[in-house]
């Protein structure tokens, strides 16, 4: 796969900044707690993935991991607006075409993984709207599997109101080393994403 050269600053003062005003808020207003940090890899480069409810949650998602950056998947509406896009590219946001085999989001995805970064993804491709999470795309189970990185669920419960109560329960990475001995198919990319919609279902109890 061709190599994609990537500015990857360890620390950028713009993401510095939201993120510590991000946990202000996210302490003080919404009253978030997170269980399971201790799950997040500690070295290399993996793939943070969670349910998908509000504009909201790839802040929330970045507060799991406090020790670097994240680099996030977003849909290409999102950098229509020149100056939006700037911004989105400075918190280290990159588009992709939900519609098709976007191969410039998955040649920029497995930069960052190759780089030993943390790539973020919202597996249901969109928010729900009813707040229930629905089927997962198998997008991410490709990335995960090519890049051979570990895969962190994330579940974001609760509602983002003014002192009502979240809870984000970080899941150990879903395992799939015994899937890569039978390659790197569409029918191992599905069983894989089973795995993972069964990692939410378990943490969405954990949180409850």
């Amino acid at each position: 796969m061709e190599n994609v050269s990537m500015d990857r600053p360890k620390r950028t003062l713009l993401y510095s900044s939201v993120m510590a005003l991000y946990a202000l808020l996210a302490r003080l207003v919404f009253r978030m707690r997170f269980i399971g940090r201790e799950h997040i890899p500690q070295a290399g480069s993996y793939i943070i993935m969670a349910n998908h409810v509000c504009l909201l949650d790839p802040l929330t998602l970045a507060m799991c991991d406090r020790s670097r950056e994240i680099h996030f998947m977003g849909k290409k509406e999102l950098f229509r607006n020149r100056f939006l896009a700037w911004l989105w590219r400075q918190a280290h946001a990159f588009p992709v075409d939900r519609g098709k085999m976007d191969m410039t989001a998955i040649r920029t995805a497995m930069g960052v993984l190759r780089s030993g970064e943390t790539l973020g993804i919202f597996p249901e491709g969109t928010r729900s709207r009813t707040g229930e999470m629905g089927p997962l795309l198998s997008g991410a189970s490709m990335l995960a599997m090519r890049g051979r990185v570990p895969v962190v669920p994330v579940y974001i419960a609760g509602r983002y109101r003014p002192f009502g109560k979240m809870t984000v329960v970080i899941g150990a990475p879903v395992p799939f080393d015994d899937l890569l001995a039978e390659g790197v198919n569409k029918e191992t990319c599905d069983r894989f994403t089973a795995r993972m919609q069964d990692a939410f279902v378990r943490l969405r109890a954990q949180s409850e």
